[in-house]
């Protein structure tokens, strides 16, 4: 899978014989009409940019991308998906759930996430209800756990990589297969805050034979998604978890402002998110798309503008962190009571408004 980033450091041209120079007037014509081009397509909208024809080209400089259609693995190219995790409400259902705030927010959301267990009821069946409705005019992104709900039962990761799961693993590459579409599947997202004695070569080895299972299905359309807390102070646990570049096709993580909810230090979006941003880009995986798989922020008790503020600073965040790619909000209480949800004084006009700049207008698959 071709992913952004890769040929960063392929062999520069040594030259051309004199046979093939090129004269000068020819070079300067050319570059004057890409510096025009390129001021054009700078302040196009992603649909334009994406109808754009391709610019001209100086032989030896590689154009710059003018198609905003996002890649093979639902990477958008000029800018980030805008999502959210939609409580469900089992009365109306995750579609009715998703468009009602989808009306609140005056936008569709580019992409949901939705979790599953690993059991072989419908808590764990992916397409679950009306998921693949939803996805039809969005991004899907399944979050798989090595648990059954019923009876809070956890699956140990050694057990997956001996293939005791691999009836149920099964059966969930032939529906992601029969579906057809690429849809980003994440399995036990945050293991780096793992205390029950497992070890990260025993989870890796889960990891990769649930991949492998797909991929010996023909399940290809099957992305696989790579996450994290983002806990900036777990830094040092996240590679001995990573099952390799051939096996990832996202790296996800999961930062929160916690505020006053554990008594933390109140941060901006761009302060909460942008540490464990910057050490993805530093150690080794910027070649790898990134997204937030859950974000969010409590309020602040001595500021009831502040949450509303914090989401307003989104946009421009974003766009000094180009490799982050998807970003999903977290509208809900966790179980600690700290409540993220889009609740206060201009919260949800704020969110709103952030996602409606045009780094989050993709041209969706």
């Amino acid at each position: 899978m071709t992913m952004p980033g890769r040929g960063r450091h392929a062999r520069r041209d040594r030259g051309l014989p004199p046979s093939k120079w090129i004269p000068i007037s020819l070079v300067a014509a050319l570059v004057a009409a890409l510096a025009v081009t390129a001021v054009v397509y700078m302040y196009a909208s992603p649909v334009e940019r994406s109808a754009a024809p391709p610019p001209p080209t100086v032989p030896g400089v590689r154009p710059t991308p003018t198609s905003c259609v996002p890649t093979s693995d639902l990477v958008p190219p000029c800018g980030a998906w805008w999502g959210m995790h939609v409580p469900p409400d089992r009365e109306r259902g995750l579609v009715a759930d998703v468009t009602a705030m989808e009306s609140r927010i005056g936008r569709k959301l580019d992409i949901t996430i939705s979790y599953h267990d690993m059991s072989e009821t419908d808590a764990g069946r992916f397409f679950r209800d009306d998921e693949s409705d939803l996805a039809e005019e969005r991004v899907l992104f399944l979050g798989w756990e090595s648990t059954i709900w019923a009876g809070n039962v956890d699956i140990p990761w050694h057990a997956i990589a001996r293939g005791e799961l691999d009836r149920v693993i099964d059966a969930q590459a032939e529906r992601v297969k029969e579906y057809g579409k690429p849809v980003l599947i994440g399995f036990d997202g945050e293991k780096d805050r793992e205390e029950s004695g497992q070890t990260p070569e025993e989870y890796i080895a889960a990891y990769k034979r649930i991949v492998d299972r797909f991929r010996q299905a023909g399940a290809d359309n099957a992305l696989w998604v790579w996450g994290v807390t983002g806990y900036y102070p777990f830094r040092d646990r996240w590679k001995p978890y990573y099952p390799g570049d051939d096996y990832v096709d996202w790296i996800s993580y999961d930062p929160y402002n916690f505020a006053t909810c554990r008594g933390a230090k109140w941060q901006s979006f761009e302060e909460t998110v942008q540490p464990t941003y910057e050490w993805f880009q530093q150690n080794g995986f910027a070649h790898k798309p990134l997204m937030l798989a859950e974000y969010g922020t409590e309020s602040d008790s001595a500021d009831p503008s502040a949450r509303a503020d914090w989401y307003r600073g989104i946009p421009a965040a974003m766009k000094r962190m180009p490799n982050l790619k998807a970003i999903i909000q977290w509208n809900n209480t966790d179980a600690d009571d700290c409540d993220f949800s889009l609740t206060g004084p201009g919260v949800l006009e704020a969110f709103a408004e952030a996602g409606k700049d045009p780094y989050f207008q993709q041209p969706l698959p």
